[in-house]
């Protein structure tokens, strides 16, 4: 093999003149390893930019030339030198090469080629342990010759196995990248493949309001976001509900028996919380409740809210009382009290004129407050305007038999 070495330099001798030069590569340094070359022309100045050196026995691969020339009088100049690359002569095949997955190259794995096809690599990276996202693959080749190419890299997503279902939205406007002021999440559940943007969206408490960019962003059951949309809408603001108010229905009732207790519709509200007294039955998300009461003892609240996305509004509620079996227009049965609750001014209605021989009102504490003998009426006023918030017992005697109705005082 020779070599044709451009030296980019010249040199100029003092006198005498220069008789020639000698070079060796890398560490071959000894008298007989180095290669003496005369110059056809002595003289003054030598141009070695055309001096073509013999390299045969060189191995594939990066060596360093040494030069320096010689003068008439035998002194030599310093040591010149020059890096180069000996490459093997061609044709080159590519035969194998190995690839490796994010920062782990000390886990490389080989695979191996066909010399002279073309090279096709399909990767399985979900049999090698990676997590769900993002992740980067590096590979490089070898050819027949032993050497490698340079390093190539290509980035790639790993996806969960479905199925895949939606569990969250969110939602906001504001154009901050982090933390956007109005972040509305919404759980989803159930869990749906589809989801109706136009049904499940409220824009609870927003400062903006009309024409409005909203981003979009949904997160699936194996915690993968999709990509932000957005859209132009025009956003009316809502909130919670406002509180309940009338809760109509029975007030004192038998036991273990069917009742129906109704609220006035609330505005903006998509469904009603009721709450009922232990020992009783009955669900209902709608402004009307059927029940079955409790037994005997068993008296309490029957409490309503109006609720929506965006909150829940303050309950309202009724005392029911249990009279215990037997039909409500007998005996001493068949009283009733309202409004109740009630901010100071009630009526008590009685199933006949004869009225009540002896009425008394009782604090929480069962401290009597009041004990009148009323005339006889089927309607009794009574006026607690005076007394303060809080839960009382209004005792009526008919017959000579007491009959106790349940009464909450609010302003």
């Amino acid at each position: 093999m020779c070599m044709l070495l451009w030296v980019p330099m010249w040199i100029q001798a003092q006198v005498p003149d220069l008789s020639g030069y000698e070079y060796w590569f890398d560490q071959a340094d000894t008298d007989n390893e180095r290669v003496f070359v005369p110059f056809t022309t002595p003289g003054q100045v030598v141009a070695l930019s055309s001096e073509q050196l013999a390299a045969a026995g060189l191995a594939t691969g990066p060596h360093r030339l040494h030069i320096r020339v010689r003068d008439e009088a035998g002194r030599w100049s310093s040591t010149l030198y020059r890096t180069f690359l000996v490459v093997a002569e061609g044709p080159f095949q590519v035969v194998s090469g190995e690839y490796w997955f994010d920062q782990d190259d000390a886990n490389r794995q080989p695979f191996a080629l066909t010399p002279g096809g073309s090279v096709s690599v399909n990767l399985t990276p979900s049999a090698s342990g990676l997590d769900v996202g993002q992740h980067r693959v590096h590979y490089r080749l070898l050819d027949d010759q032993g050497a490698w190419s340079s390093v190539l890299s290509r980035h790639f997503v790993v996806a969960a196995e479905g199925p895949f279902e939606l569990v969250l939205l969110r939602y906001w406007s504001d154009p901050a990248l982090q933390n956007p002021a109005d972040m509305t999440e919404v759980p989803i559940t159930p869990a749906v493949q589809v989801l109706d943007l136009i049904d499940d969206v409220l824009f609870c408490n927003w400062s903006s309001t009309g024409l409005t960019d909203v981003h979009f962003q949904l997160q699936d059951n194996h915690g993968q976001w999709s990509s932000v949309i957005t859209r132009g809408i025009d956003v009316d603001a809502v909130s919670a509900p406002p509180g309940a108010t009338v809760v109509s229905g029975p007030t004192l009732v038998l036991d273990n028996s069917a009742q129906t207790y109704t609220t006035t519709t609330v505005p903006g509200a998509s469904y009603y919380a009721w709450t009922l007294p232990a020992g009783w039955s009955g669900t209902s998300t709608g402004n009307t409740i059927n029940v079955t009461s409790g037994g005997p003892g068993e008296d309490g609240w029957v409490v309503v809210a109006a609720g929506n996305g965006c909150g829940i509004g303050e309950p309202d509620s009724v005392f029911v009382t249990i009279t215990g079996t037997g039909s409500l227009d007998q005996g001493v049965s068949g009283i009733q009290l309202y409004p109740n609750p009630g901010n100071g001014l009630f009526t008590i209605a009685l199933p006949d004129a004869h009225g009540a021989e002896r009425l008394q009102v009782l604090n929480a504490l069962g401290q009597v407050l009041r004990d009148e003998r009323p005339a006889a009426a089927d309607r009794l006023p009574l006026d607690l305007t005076g007394e303060a918030e809080g839960l009382y017992t209004v005792r009526i005697f008919r017959h000579g038999a007491p009959t106790d109705l349940r009464l909450m005082l609010r302003r």
